[in-house]
């Protein structure tokens, strides 16, 4: 048998692989649960709402998004890897992960605010909706203990802990929707379900606790931050790329297009949780793999990235011909326009597929810098792009913008900077068929 089979064989029949798929299934089914609650509800929300004051709901989560990323510190992704790497200090990692989580949600807290009293002092409607969506900062400091869940390969925990507040929450905003509550009370319901879901994540932790109390790392904390703080201005620009089509359109064209803007997108993004989902399933794995047998993690990533290929053509061709009917079946008739956004967005997929597999790639291959210079080139050419498109084309030049910048993002940056990464995503589709054939 060549290298190349023996190497296949290895990963078909490895143990690790089965719970990999397992705890994938239990991400996926938390995410298909979500979706089709929030088919239902998020769509009910925007007609009753309508456009204008959808948009400016909307404009709040996006706003709070970006200094949400502050309080993560670009810690997740390197927590969870020093977890799988040594569980036996996973005291000390989490320890130390919450107690700087907790200094970055009073930093970003405290910056969001006086941004949005700049920003919005003549609009006080728009700066209390923040306050309250803002919130949920503080209350996801707990997702550390979903880290502790990932490194053991553990996310149903987590998914049901998920689950209760999310069902709950739905079923709050119905009875809003029906009783004719106002902006406040459904920015009030997000902080709401982060809080509920805070504390179904401490009841799940005490099932599988860690064998030693929580403990602070000074030791542990430095070597993270100097690791981290490239993630975290990753993480910046990765929001801005993403996002700094909102603040463009709610400054130029007002309200009513980031909401027209926000439907279209909502349901191009609801997508992005499977390679998420699979990310998160994957890095374990692909850290232990790393330390052990270097042809297998090879191949691993090349049939990774292989399938995120497949994966993301065929979603983003489907959603392309389909939005129309979906906008109209959800969303109803004043949100027509959405259904161009829907169908143009959708190629952010393609990126986002291939960008989130190279993440656990950069980690494992500690090159967390080239993540900072790939967002920097997305943020920039975003920023430049909605100057150009959104200001002039309204949502559907913000939606051109977005899909452009990714693009650069995931791949055009790697073809000047890392050139191996490069040939690897480009190389994976023809891989996939290969291996396809030879198995």
């Amino acid at each position: 048998m060549t290298s190349y089979k023996r190497v296949l064989s290895t990963l078909k029949h490895n143990p690790n692989l089965k719970a990999v798929g397992a705890n994938f299934g239990w991400l996926v089914g938390d995410k298909v649960l979500r979706l089709l609650v929030a088919l239902v509800v998020s769509a009910w929300i925007a007609r009753y709402l309508g456009p204008e004051r959808y948009g400016v709901l909307a404009y709040a989560f996006t706003f709070v998004a970006m200094f949400q990323a502050i309080s993560l510190l670009g810690l997740d992704n390197l927590v969870v890897r020093d977890l799988a790497a040594g569980p036996a200090q996973a005291h000390r990692y989490l320890g130390t992960a919450f107690r700087l989580r907790l200094i970055g949600a009073l930093v970003a807290y405290g910056l969001m605010m006086t941004v949005a009293l700049v920003f919005q002092h003549d609009n006080k409607l728009i700066t209390v909706v923040i306050a309250l969506v803002g919130l949920s900062i503080f209350f996801q400091i707990s997702d550390v203990i979903d880290l502790w869940f990932q490194s053991q390969v553990q996310s149903r925990r987590t998914v049901l802990a998920k689950a209760v507040s999310y069902l709950i929450t739905a079923a709050i905003k119905i009875i809003m929707v029906t009783s004719g509550a106002g902006l406040i009370a459904f920015a009030s319901a997000s902080a709401l379900e982060t809080a509920l879901s805070a504390i179904a994540l401490y009841f799940s932790y005490q099932r599988l606790r860690t064998q030693n109390q929580w403990q602070w790392d000074t030791t542990i904390a430095v070597a993270l931050l100097r690791q981290s703080w490239p993630l975290l201005l990753s993480g910046l620009s990765i929001l801005l790329y993403m996002r700094v089509s909102v603040i463009f359109l709610q400054e130029t064209k007002g309200n009513a297009e980031v909401g027209i803007y926000s439907v279209g997108t909502t349901l191009s993004e609801m997508w992005y949780f499977i390679p998420m989902a699979l990310a998160s399933s994957l890095a374990p794995l692909i850290s232990r793999k790393r330390n052990e047998d270097g042809d297998a993690y090879k191949i691993l990533f090349y049939k990774i990235f292989g399938c995120m290929w497949y994966l993301s053509l065929t979603v983003a061709a489907i959603n392309a011909l389909t939005s129309e009917i979906w906008i109209d079946l959800l969303y109803g008739h004043q949100y027509q326009k959405s259904a161009y956004i829907f169908a143009i967005h959708t190629l952010t997929f393609i990126p986002v597929c291939l960008g989130v597999m190279q993440s656990l790639w950069l980690i494992n291959e500690r090159r967390s810098k080239l993540a900072l210079y790939q967002a920097l080139s997305g943020a920039l050419i975003a920023v430049i792009l909605n100057m150009i498109l959104t200001t002039r084309y309204g949502a559907q030049g913000a939606a051109v913008a977005t899909v452009m910048s990714q693009f650069v993002q995931a791949f055009l940056v790697n073809a000047v900077l890392a050139p191996d990464l490069f040939s690897m995503q480009i190389r994976s589709l023809c891989f996939a068929t290969r291996m396809k054939l030879q198995t």
